[in-house]
């Protein structure tokens, strides 16, 4: 009857933290993939024999020359020398020229190489040229071809990887999306979340596949369109799921949306916009705190979405931040990337932070949509579990029907044979046997179960059912029940009151230890404008009461399956202006509710 936790089950902050270091770590896996896992080596070189600085070299015009020696190169390639730089030069190793770098269209794309002895070790390396002030200085490295094959693999996998994942989640949402439709939800926010993820899809395979073929006016319209589309959908997502705040929402998330659209969006197409394109994102900075601010008070109101998106949000950042934490203290990538991202705020380029704000909030926003369509499913298979216990009873109150309907019968049947064996025996004056066989009798009858308790069809149906049932388990039940035929409430919910607290106080006794008393009590009766239902019994074990929903948990072993009754009980007690009452005593547990009936049909009897 009372509620309590399963041995076993795992707590479900337990089960979400094992989840969250599965994805981080799975995240980790992905993120080694787009990454070289050998480093280049950038040299050190001096700027005309050390005349020139590097803090200087940006601002330096005229002839330049860059010297540096080069260092062991541990590998089993053959090493080579990358050079990023835009203007022609002359290249020499040991004063022997290894090459010319010259640009076949008039502009040099960079980067170039030259392949380098495996005794290069200790050689100097020469770089002649001339240098416009205002232009970068060149950039000297070594690496070999190993390395170079695993950034070309780097590269690929960090547009593959991407649109392979956004790719999987589009194919989820719609899977969501029509699932739900089959169950007669039309759940129209997941195809924003799914027309989201095929956006990012063909923005990852475009810059895999044709990055380099379109113009890049075009190819920046779909890459600003596409940001657009990261930034303004999720946002929308939830505002749609906002109940008593979405008006207050709906400027936040619709406004920066437009601007980014029109002006960051054809900033490569309209050369004009391209001046404030790059800080119309900034806008989106209010969007987040207002969605903060919006999601905290639909958290406090009981929004089941934001009782959900929330939570996740607030993990999120502590998982974040223990991991910049964690890579501080190690010497990892992630904190120092962490402040770049912060830098990138103060500098007013608003791109990469709110690109992975809103990627955090789109997979949030997708999470939430599994676990509501998951919460869904639970509630369904409750109602069937519900609707079988209705068919159950049914059958079983129709059996007990069947046999006092046999008994009844069969009495009326022996009636005349009873009274003659009765007036034979009266007439022989054998009191003793006449006492006996009247016994017999009277035994027979109390077998029969009752067949009305009250005018109440729907009552009287779940009192014959529950109290024939109480009666063969062994258990004394006490009614003062009376109720007119004609109720304003409907019989299913009155049925899941009565039912549900008589069915606990069933479950109660049978805890009961041997030569225990087992008994029941049910009062049901109308005191002015309010239909008083209570159930007393026996309790026989402690009793595990949670304050904060006000019901006890359930001591069941498959809470799958129970846990439900006084949540029911509670539900409908709270809409009809009630409470559901538990009390618990030495010895004996009540639970009771006063209904309150409209007042244009209340009923005094």
């Amino acid at each position: 009857m009372l509620p309590g936790k399963r041995k076993g089950t795992m707590p479900g902050w337990l089960a979400g933290t094992i989840c969250l270091i599965c994805t981080m770590a799975l995240a980790a896996l992905l993120a080694s993939e787009v990454a070289p896992r050998r480093n280049l080596l950038w040299l050190e070189a001096a700027i005309n024999d050390g005349a020139i600085t590097s803090a200087d070299g940006y601002d330096y015009g005229g002839a330049l020359t860059l010297t540096a020696v080069l260092p062991e190169w541990d590998s089993r390639w053959y090493p080579m020398l990358g050079i990023n730089y835009a203007d022609e030069a002359d290249v020499f190793l040991d004063g022997k020229i290894m090459g010319h770098m010259e640009a076949w269209d008039g502009k040099t794309l960079g980067p170039a190489f030259f392949m380098l002895p495996r005794d290069c070790a200790g050689k100097t390396l020469t770089l002649e040229t001339t240098k416009a002030a205002g232009e970068q200085l060149p950039f000297l490295y070594v690496t070999d071809s190993g390395i170079m094959e695993e950034e070309v693999k780097a590269a690929a996998a960090k547009s593959a990887l991407p649109a392979a994942a956004f790719g999987v989640v589009t194919l989820l949402a719609l899977g969501l999306f029509f699932y739900g439709l089959t169950e007669g939800n039309r759940a129209w926010p997941l195809l924003l979340l799914g027309f989201t993820a095929l956006s990012q899809t063909l923005y990852f395979h475009a810059g895999n596949r044709i990055g380099g073929i379109l113009s890049p006016e075009v190819y920046g319209l779909g890459l600003y369109l596409s940001r657009t589309v990261l930034f303004a959908l999720p946002p929308l997502f939830l505002l749609l799921y906002m109940k008593k705040y979405r008006r207050l929402f709906l400027p936040f998330a619709v406004l920066p949306a437009m601007a980014y659209f029109v002006i960051a969006g054809f900033q490569t197409v309209v050369p004009a916009f391209s001046r404030i394109g790059s800080r119309t994102g900034e806008a989106f900075y209010v969007t987040a705190a207002a969605l903060v601010v919006c999601s905290l008070l639909e958290y406090r109101d009981g929004n089941q979405v934001f009782r959900l998106f929330l939570p996740g949000l607030t993990l999120s950042a502590a998982g974040i931040g223990a991991a910049c934490l964690l890579s501080r203290l190690c010497g990892g990538g992630l904190f120092p990337y962490m402040q770049w991202l912060a830098q990138e705020i103060i500098w007013h380029h608003p791109d990469f932070p709110l690109y992975w704000w809103n990627t955090l909030l789109f997979l949030l926003c997708f999470l939430v949509s599994v676990l509501s369509l998951l919460r869904s499913i639970a509630a369904q298979e409750a109602q069937l579990q519900a609707l079988s216990a209705r068919e159950s009873m049914a059958q079983e109150q129709l059996a007990v029907v069947q046999e006092s309907d046999e008994s009844l019968r069969r009495m009326r049947h022996e009636m005349v044979n009873h009274y003659t064996v009765l007036q034979k025996l009266s007439q022989a004056k054998e009191w003793d046997r006449l006492g006996s066989y009247l016994e017999g009798l009277l035994a027979d009858v109390d077998t029969a179960p009752a067949m009305g308790y009250v005018a109440h069809p729907a009552i009287n149906a779940v009192l014959t059912t529950i109290l024939a049932r109480a009666q063969k388990l062994g258990i004394q039940a006490e009614h003062e029940v009376s109720a007119p035929e004609t109720l304003p409430f409907p019989d299913s919910e009155l049925c899941t009151v009565v039912m549900n607290l008589l069915q606990n106080a069933l479950d109660a006794n049978a805890l009961a230890p041997k030569g225990a008393r087992k008994w029941l009590r049910v009062r049901i009766h109308l005191r002015g404008a309010h239909l008083y239902i209570g159930v007393e019994n026996p309790r026989f074990g402690p009793v595990k009461y949670d304050e904060e929903t006000g019901l006890c948990r359930t001591t069941k072993e498959d809470r799958t399956v129970h846990g439900y009754g006084l949540k029911a009980v509670q539900a409908v007690a709270r809409k009809y202006q009630s409470e559901l009452l538990l009390e618990f005593p030495d010895g004996m547990f009540l639970a009771a509710t006063a209904l309150q009936m409209p007042e244009e049909r209340s009923i005094s009897i």
